[in-house]
């Protein structure tokens, strides 16, 4: 696997895991936690969105750049 496969395959890992965790913090019982329970699965679903974003940009820049 080449290095651009696996930093492809390593950014979709990592949004999935974001928004997995992301929406585990915002469905979390908020009994006890509050609105930092809220605010981390916010900044968390907006990282997993930049990662998806991200991982579309590179593999357009390295398309033609990395073989």
């Amino acid at each position: 696997m080449s290095l651009k496969g696996f930093h492809l395959i390593f950014i979709s890992i990592a949004a999935i895991f974001c928004a997995s965790f992301g929406a585990w913090a915002l469905f979390f019982d908020k009994g006890d936690s509050g609105k930092e329970v809220i605010a981390i699965g916010v900044v968390t679903l907006a990282v997993a969105i930049g990662l998806v974003f991200y991982a579309g940009y590179f593999y357009r820049k390295s398309k033609n750049i990395i073989v």
